[in-house]
């Protein structure tokens, strides 16, 4: 190789003062003949071989174009983005195994460098024919396989075969790989294609239950089964899941159906005050994980069955009675009794009665002196407590704190505006944490 780019670089040198020949400007025709014209720029790194593979594209997309007319890509309607993928997938295929090919000749002018390909016809047929005939072999090998996974209803192996069998024909799809099957004509990339696309169809979900009761806090004591079919016989080995469309809260996670199509669910905690919630059994699509990115598109612009299934809400509130302890920062008492009552929580005067206790204390410590631009500035160390337990046994829920807030405030500020400022820092950060923390709460 390290000879012939010598070679090619020493022709291309006396090439260079050479008259330009007719082939750089006017292509030349045979008819026994691919021919390819490839040109690179002098300063491109690999220039030869740049040049070398332009012209071997120009080969490429000569041979393509002249066999697509029979070939997959005018047998199936796939949207442009897939035809861009397998067109891409072809030119690259090609030049890859192209043999045969000679290097006719060479010119250099300025700063672009030119190559001028033959490929004998005959040569190409011969190589392509074998290409053709082990395309179709192994295409063949996974559509049927894939047809008997299908067959036994193991549909995640069956479209993951399907696609294998589309991604070992696809650099071939431009030509015609029909073949005989028991007396039937049969494009193998077709027929892997039209079945890799219509392994989810005809599918239905069913479930035991269309609503359920639930309260907020807690969880759904029924499952939830839902039963996956195709054509009205039952799918094993599917995932599904099942998730709020609609409210909020915590499901078990996805699970294969059994052998009787089924999987169960459970709603482990509810955590939306909605009245009606909905939830959705759907097949879980992380099958197509071991699919090339491409074939995963093709899969998601189908319709997938799905099942939903209501929550109704019992009115019965979740109560708590709000005791403050300590109470340096007065005013975060309200904030949090406002806090609580808009997530989930009612408020009672009477402290045995509720089902939950929520033992509150704030803490605040005056520290060093900060010296401003403007003015000096006091620093104030907050602390804030929110402690939730069941009051029927007693049982810790939540233990939340933030702990030493640093609040900067100007001196000249009396006692209530600096308990102001300070109560406003902390309540930001309590705003932003506690809720989060409140959905996650199981209230037995």
């Amino acid at each position: 190789m390290f000879i012939l780019s010598l070679l090619l670089s020493v022709y291309g040198v006396f090439q260079a003062g050479a008259q330009e020949p007719e082939w750089v400007n006017k292509r030349p025709t045979s008819p026994d003949m691919y021919i390819g014209i490839g040109m690179a720029s002098l300063t491109e790194t690999d220039y030869m071989k740049k040049a070398t593979q332009n012209a071997l594209l120009d080969i490429v997309s000569q041979i393509a174009i002249k066999l697509e007319n029979n070939s997959f890509l005018h047998r199936v309607d796939v949207d442009g983005k897939s035809r861009e993928m397998f067109e891409d997938k072809i030119h690259g295929s090609l030049v890859a195994w192209i043999e045969g090919q000679e290097l006719k000749d060479t010119y250099q002018s300025g700063q672009k460098y030119y190559v001028y390909y033959v490929l004998d016809k005959n040569v190409y047929a011969r190589k392509a024919e074998e290409r053709r005939q082990q395309a179709i072999k192994t295409g063949m090998d996974y559509l049927q396989k894939g047809r008997a996974a299908e067959e036994a209803m193991n549909l995640t192996q069956a479209v993951q075969l399907y696609g294998k069998g589309l991604e070992a024909a696809e650099p071939w799809v431009f030509m015609d790989l029909t073949t005989d099957e028991g007396g039937r004509s049969v494009n193998v990339p077709v027929e892997l294609y039209n079945a890799y696309m219509n392994v989810f169809s005809g599918m239905a979900i069913t479930t035991n239950v269309v609503q359920v009761e639930g309260e907020a806090f807690k969880a759904v004591a029924e499952p939830i089964a839902g039963c996956l079919s195709k054509n009205g016989v039952v799918v094993p080995n599917v995932k599904l899941k099942a998730s709020f469309v609609s409210g909020s809260g915590a499901v078990s996670p996805a699970i294969q159906t059994d052998h009787t199509g089924t999987a169960e669910f459970y709603v482990t905690n509810i955590t939306s005050k909605e009245d009606v919630q909905e939830l959705r059994v759907s097949i879980d699509e992380s099958f197509t994980d071991a699919l090339p990115e491409a074939y995963r598109r093709l899969l998601q612009n189908q319709t997938w069955p799905a099942a939903k299934v209501s929550i109704l809400l019992k009115s019965a509130p979740i109560t708590a009675y709000l005791y403050v302890n300590d109470n340096d920062l007065e005013g975060c008492e309200r904030h949090i009794s406002s806090l609580l009552t808009n997530n989930y929580f009612t408020l009672s005067e009477d402290p045995d009665a509720p089902q939950c206790f929520v033992d509150l204390s704030t803490k605040m410590e005056m520290g060093e002196t900060v010296t401003g631009g403007i003015y000096d500035l006091n620093a104030c160390y907050c602390t804030l407590v929110l402690k939730i337990y069941n009051n029927k046994n007693q049982q810790m829920l939540l233990n939340y704190s933030v702990n030493r807030v640093k609040v900067l405030v100007p001196i000249s500020k009396s006692a209530e505006e600096t308990i102001s400022m300070c109560v406003r820092e902390v309540m930001k950060r309590v705003n932003r944490e506690l809720p989060d923390r409140i959905k996650k709460l199981k209230i037995n």
